[in-house]
């Protein structure tokens, strides 16, 4: 049985390593379809991530990166002045401020929390990402090019957590995940500009 289980969970982190690329992919080319399969990948990962004890991430895909991903999935697809084309545009500096004073806060609290009162591994590591993973896909559902700044930092972050947690296809998903969020700002930068020059003119 515990074989059995062993072989299910290395076949579940092959499938969410595969789901995660696809995701990041169709972000970078602003395709609609980065969000259903984004709520696949979060059905996909949540076994992994409860059996390692990373409490934190299994918290942050159940209620943060689910919701996300279906208020994503719907922004994209009405958010925007036509309904169809929603721009890629820049966050207020201010607005940065406070996601990123709430995530050092929300980082350092949930994870003395985690640490005094659970058994989870890495708890601040955990949390930290926790917080700003929801920061960086707040981002990328209202379409700010700023996510993908974010995403590197996460990114960077996640290799050395993933490897720690023993789940190796998840810390080499991240390692891409790197090139792919420079990749996405760089894609999403010509976007941006496309559209300002679109509305000089």
């Amino acid at each position: 049985m515990a074989a059995l289980l062993e072989y299910w969970l290395l076949a579940d982190e092959a499938i969410g390593a595969i789901l995660g690329v696809l995701v990041v992919v169709c972000l970078v080319r602003e395709k609609l379809l980065a969000w259903p399969l984004g709520v696949c990948y979060v059905l996909v990962i949540l076994p992994q991530l409860w059996q390692t004890q990373a409490y934190a991430s299994f918290l942050l895909h159940l209620f943060g990166f689910l919701p996300l991903n279906l208020y994503g999935w719907w922004h994209w697809l009405f958010g925007g002045a036509e309904r169809d084309d929603l721009p890629v545009t820049r966050c207020p500096i201010p607005v940065l401020a406070g996601l990123g004073a709430a995530a050092l806060a929300g980082g350092l609290a949930l994870g003395w929390l985690m640490a005094t009162r659970t058994d989870a591994t890495m708890p601040y590591w955990d949390n930290g990402l926790l917080v700003m993973s929801l920061a960086a896909m707040w981002l990328t559902a209202r379409k700010k090019i700023e996510n993908w700044i974010v995403w590197f930092v996460v990114n960077v972050i996640s290799v050395p957590f993933y490897f720690a947690l023993e789940l190796p296809l998840y810390a080499a998903l991240y390692v891409a995940y790197i090139g792919m969020a420079v990749w996405g700002y760089v894609t999403w930068q010509r976007s941006l500009l496309r559209s300002q020059a679109a509305t000089v003119q």
